[in-house]
């Protein structure tokens, strides 16, 4: 089940960064990502007009956590297949 939950926490992080990190049950790095997140969305939302030139930071960090949450959800499910591949009875 371990892996299964990680698969799915890959695809909703490719939508929203964090989110799929709190179902994989990462609850600290999910946190972290939702929050920065959220607070990247809200600076995005105040600098629309003539401060619109500093955006490019803003968009940079919401770059890297998406990439922080996509590069997490990889290695879970990496890291939860090898698990089980242990936990396997061998013939």
């Amino acid at each position: 089940m371990g892996r299964i939950l990680a698969g799915i926490g890959i695809v909703v992080n490719l939508f929203m960064p964090g989110v799929g990190t709190l179902i994989m049950g990462k609850w600290f790095s999910g946190i972290i990502q939702v929050g920065v997140l959220a607070v990247v969305w809200l600076l995005k939302l105040i600098m629309i007009g003539p401060l619109s030139f500093l955006l490019w930071p803003v968009g940079a960090i919401s770059g890297i956590i998406w990439v922080w949450a996509l590069a997490g959800g990889i290695l879970t499910y990496i890291e939860r297949g090898h698990r089980d591949a242990l936990n396997r009875p061998r013939f």
